[in-house]
């Protein structure tokens, strides 16, 4: 049941998302939902769902853009699994850890991105310090009031 609910939060991430992009697409660019979700997952679920759970959001995410399929799949598991291994040696269940993690999830997409380009011999064009920051506050802010909706529901 625990995965059926998670799969249900997915499905609630990736519809905000797509709306998002639709009714505010400069907040959808600095707001990464599929990320929230996967750092949501490492941090609340045992590795092996939480890795799962994070490749999941990576393939719908490549499905619902026009990227190469597997390249944002790879990073959220990818993601899932460094999340994972560091709250497992840190106590990260408060907000401002939980915010740090999402402020750093925020650069370890494009740094991901563009290591992962490389090694596929393609361009990849990479943002500026300051899109990056606000990428990080942005999905800080909102990650963390997204756990905090999450851990009030049955």
């Amino acid at each position: 049941m625990n995965f059926a609910k998670a799969l249900l939060g997915l499905g609630a991430a990736a519809l905000a998302q797509m709306l998002l992009g639709q009714h505010a697409p400069a907040f959808a660019e600095r707001c990464d939902l599929f990320t929230i979700f996967t750092v949501y997952a490492a941090l609340t679920r045992p590795p092996r769902s939480a890795v799962v759970l994070g490749s999941a959001a990576g393939l719908l995410q490549d499905a619902l853009t026009d990227v190469v399929l597997g390249l944002n799949g790879f990073k959220k598991t990818l993601l899932a699994y460094l999340v994972g291994t560091l709250g497992s040696l840190f106590m990260l269940n408060q907000p401002v850890p939980r915010f740090g993690i999402l402020f750093a999830a925020a650069f370890f997409d494009p740094i991901a991105s563009f290591l992962l380009s490389l090694a596929m011999g393609q361009q990849h064009v990479f943002p500026g310090l300051g899109d990056l920051v606000l990428r990080g506050l942005t999905n800080g802010l909102v990650g963390l009031v997204t756990f905090w909706v999450a851990g009030r529901l049955p």
